[in-house]
């Protein structure tokens, strides 16, 4: 079956979402079942506005399914649905409900003169997909029902309820392809809403959280073991896990540092991890932070973006005020190895493999993170097309297409003003827009924006990171913006892969072009 649009709205009905997907599965051999999901009424009985749950368009009619997830009672005419406390929230009578719309939907294809006398056989059912239907009624027959055992195989249920309304007095008639066609033509103007940029990055963004819920079970692995080597490419959610892995062990009373490399990360980790009996440091400031905070050894410790570290001197100083040592004291560490693939300089790469390879002597249990939890597919694709690297799998679905192209020095600010305003009129918020690039601001191409543009751009540094997203578009250099993302990245600066040879390092590129959630956009620089 065809689902317009190709992803569910954002309704905030968990039920209607999961209908969606079997809706997607039913019929999947049939050219002509289509159907719509949140239409929008433009005519109804009795409400200025009014708003499908499932339209139903196929050879047997049309039909309107109405979604009432949870619980459900009915109590001297009047219809609730019960939360997970059973607190009771009154709501509309849905088989009426139901009904009124497939009336007001009849009522609009009759009244194009084109359509006057067509015959459609119509009906409608109530899915509730969360509770065992055992009740009759005078305003309902079994069939019209979807509970929670039919709603396993939502095509048998679906054929069902197509005979039962061929059965009633003159609804047997069926729609030719040529009539379906030109129904669903007629109903995707009238009724349904353009999906805008900004709402596919909404819907983009309500997965990312998903999908890093879904990385937390790796957490109970890594609490098994006292060391622990994670690896993962960018945007498997590594720092997210040595966040909450952070609060974990400091909720037990450890006494816990968490390393990185960049300040900007330490900036902006601290203000989301408010914890006492966490010590949040950079390698270059851990020995200060200590001393401050009167602490000579930690129970526990926690590294992000480890491929940064390992280095035979940030060894000797994690060693050191690790109690036990790494060789026996209790340590997580997480690193990205595609930085081991030709990413950094042969000499860097030698050294980063003799250490990886003592602290896998020390017997730690390794995690690998393949599920990608911030790019969406069309990035993850473009990345490891253009770099040759896995940045893992999945992703956030099929967002937006990466947007790139070719521009002279010249021309890079007028580019980059062009992307922006389109990006803004399309409803993209300014705060989910970062440009980066490998130059700093006034050598940049952001430097060459109109100056009223430019009055709208924040440049970040290592204290404003901490509000990231800012309530402007933001600007930074690539090598600062390790470890961070924003939903839209726009790339400057940068020459092409192609124009670099295989000893070039890459890591500047890998970087820039991870960090983007929902869209990325390059504007690749021609010298």
């Amino acid at each position: 079956m065809q689902l317009i649009p190709a992803t569910p709205y954002q309704t905030g009905s968990q039920a209607e979402h999961r209908l969606f997907r079997k809706l997607q599965e039913a019929f999947y051999a049939e050219s002509h079942f289509i159907a719509f999901h949140s239409l929008n009424l433009t005519r109804h009985a009795y409400k200025r506005f009014s708003e499908i749950d499932f339209l139903l368009l196929c050879p047997y009619g049309l039909y309107v399914l109405e979604v009432k997830g949870g619980g459900v009672s009915h109590q001297q005419g009047c219809w609730y649905t019960l939360d997970r406390n059973r607190q009771q929230h009154a709501i509309q009578h849905p088989f009426k409900q139901a009904q009124t719309a497939l009336s007001a939907v009849l009522e609009k294809i009759g009244s194009a003169p084109d359509r006057e006398g067509l015959q459609i056989a119509s009906g409608y059912g109530v899915v509730f997909p969360d509770v065992e239907w055992q009740h009759s009624g005078a305003e309902w027959d079994r069939e019209l029902v979807c509970d929670f055992r039919r709603f396993r195989d939502c095509e048998k249920w679906l054929q069902q309820l197509f005979r039962y309304w061929h059965r009633k007095p003159g609804n047997a008639h069926c729609l030719s392809a040529e009539q379906i066609q030109d129904l669903s033509r007629f109903l995707r103007p009238d009724f349904e809403q353009v999906e805008s940029l900004s709402a596919r990055l909404d819907h983009l963004q309500h997965q990312q959280v998903v999908l890093t819920e879904e990385q937390y079970r790796y957490l109970d692995i890594a609490v098994a073991n006292p060391r622990v080597l994670c690896s993962g490419g960018a945007g498997t959610g590594k720092t997210l896990l040595a966040a909450e892995l952070a609060r974990r062990l400091a909720a037990e009373k450890c006494q816990v540092l968490l390393l990185c490399k960049s300040g900007w990360l330490r900036s902006y980790l601290a203000a989301r991890i408010l914890l006492e009996n966490v010590m949040l440091s950079t390698l270059d400031s851990v020995v200060l932070d200590s001393r401050r905070a009167g602490i000579t050894r930690y129970d526990v410790l926690i590294v992000d973006e480890g491929q940064d570290l390992f280095t035979w001197p940030a060894m000797a100083v994690m060693d050191d005020w690790l109690t036990g040592g790494l060789a026996d004291g209790e340590w997580y560490i997480f690193h990205d190895a595609n930085h081991q693939s030709g990413l950094l300089d042969e000499t860097r790469t030698e050294e980063l493999t003799d250490v990886l390879e003592s602290l896998k002597r020390h017997a730690p249990a390794q995690l690998p993170l393949t599920l990608n939890c911030r790019n969406s597919a069309p990035i993850i694709h473009h990345i490891e097309y253009l770099l040759q690297v896995q940045i893992g799998q999945r992703g956030l679905g099929y967002g937006p297409a990466v947007r790139e192209c070719l521009a002279a020095p010249a021309a890079g600010g007028e580019i980059l003003a062009r992307e922006i305003e389109h990006l803004l009129q399309q409803g993209v918020d300014a705060c989910g827009i970062t440009i980066l690039s490998p130059l700093a601001y006034e050598h940049s191409s952001a430097a060459r924006l109109p100056p009223a543009m430019q009055r709208h751009l924040m440049q970040l540094d290592d204290y404003s990171v901490r509000q990231l997203p800012l309530k402007a578009i933001s600007f930074a250099e690539i090598r600062h913006f390790k470890g961070l993302e924003n939903q839209v990245i726009i790339v400057v600066d940068l020459p092409h892969p192609e124009r670099l040879d295989s000893q070039h390092n890459r890591a500047s590129h890998y970087v820039a072009l991870t960090r983007a959630a929902s869209l990325l956009v390059i504007i690749w620089s021609a010298t």
